[in-house]
């Protein structure tokens, strides 16, 4: 089988992931704060929060707040920080994690709503967004690399341009985080970062969380309450991270499973794995070219994208190229809209969507022209 999902989720996990998952289950597992032995779980999610306060260059472990993946992340920190009859601007590429809570509350007559309209192959120009904003404009979401197109959004510029305005920005990271370096200079504008720990940070499904600046402390409302195992005498969340936004039981195991892969990742280098999705995503990119039956979407260049090519060929549905290549010949991809209706009729493949091809550091050069001998024959 050749994997070509790693948009999605990755395919497994290290060897080094595994043993400490097995050790965990295989002794006391017990959530954190609520019992002596507990303790353990409080020491697992602390460890997560160093190695990934280090993978998002954040100076304080304590910013980084645990929750059940992306969407609810982006859900709590729209919600949180959205207020009744604020503007709120986002880019026609989001994914429905975002689009779906902004048209919620925009269709409650909560919020306004704009689109910020990007080109067909996903970028557009910072400038833009000034446009957009009015007086009352609260928020900005932005997803730092679309899961469709693979092009990277240039979110410290439009940062920096709403952060003149007063606007609190949100990054979505659940494509870039753990593949792309994080440069805590470029971004200093960034209020909230949302990421997923089972894509490139290559841990469990089901967790994942938010990295908090300081803008964002002050302004995000608890969204979700419940029992912290702390101050537990106020009939409200604690005011300070990251208990303010980790109510319930925490996802111990998933977050065991992050720690031990961001600290895999750091071991690895995250430029290192970069370098190496961008190699492949050239390698692909540059086959492709010859390929007078394959129309190829996004940017084009590796230098502007993560490892995410959707492609549409002649005469095909996308859905029956992606079956084919998989009862064929073993090729695990993702056809359809992604979860990213937007982003499909901003690059003009809507309603039947692509057949999306995404790379991770395991992929291999084999594979990468394995498949591209394959797409010769359609």
């Amino acid at each position: 089988m050749i994997y070509a999902n790693y948009a999605a989720t990755s395919p497994a996990l290290s060897q080094a992931v595994v043993c400490e998952l097995r050790r965990y289950v295989e002794g006391t597992h017990l959530n954190a704060g609520r019992n002596f032995e507990g303790l353990e779980a409080g020491h697992i999610a602390l460890r997560a929060r160093q190695a990934l306060a280090k993978i998002f260059c954040v100076r304080d472990p304590l910013q980084v707040v645990f929750t059940s993946g992306a969407t609810m992340s982006l859900n709590m920190a729209i919600n949180g920080i959205a207020r009744e009859g604020s503007h709120v601007i986002g880019t026609s590429i989001e994914h429905n994690a975002a689009v779906r809570p902004l048209e919620l509350l925009r269709k409650n007559g909560f919020i306004e709503l704009d689109w910020l309209p990007c080109n067909t192959d996903g970028s557009f120009d910072p400038q833009t967004l000034c446009k957009f904003i009015k007086p009352s404009t609260k928020l900005l979401v932005l997803s730092h690399a679309s899961n469709v197109l693979g092009t990277i959004l240039p979110a410290a510029e439009c940062f920096k341009i709403a952060h003149d305005h007063g606007i609190i920005t949100v990054l979505d990271a659940a494509q870039t985080a753990g593949v792309l370096p994080f440069d805590a200079a470029a971004l200093q504008n960034c209020d909230v970062i949302a990421f997923a720990g089972h894509k490139g940070l290559c841990g469990l499904a089901g967790c994942g969380g938010l990295v908090l600046g300081d803008a964002a402390k002050k302004e995000m409302r608890p969204w979700l309450a419940g029992g912290t195992g702390s101050v537990s005498q106020l009939p409200e969340m604690p005011d300070f991270l990251p208990d303010r936004f980790e109510p319930g039981t925490q996802n111990t195991i998933g977050i065991l499973s992050l720690a031990a892969a961001a600290e895999e990742i750091l071991q690895i280098g995250i430029e290192k794995i970069r370098n190496r999705e961008h190699s492949l995503s050239k390698r692909f990119l540059s086959g492709l070219q010859t390929l007078k039956n394959v129309r190829t979407l996004g940017t084009l260049n590796p230098d502007c994208s993560v490892a995410v090519v959707s492609v549409v060929v002649d005469d095909y549905d996308p859905a029956d190229v992606s079956r084919l290549l998989f009862e064929k010949h073993g090729i695990v991809t993702r056809s359809g809209l992604h979860c990213a209706p937007q982003a499909h009729k901003t690059a003009g493949t809507f309603p039947a969507g692509t057949v999306r091809f995404s790379f991770g550091r395991q992929t291999t050069e084999q594979e990468i022209d394995a498949i591209l001998e394959i797409l010769v024959g359609f």
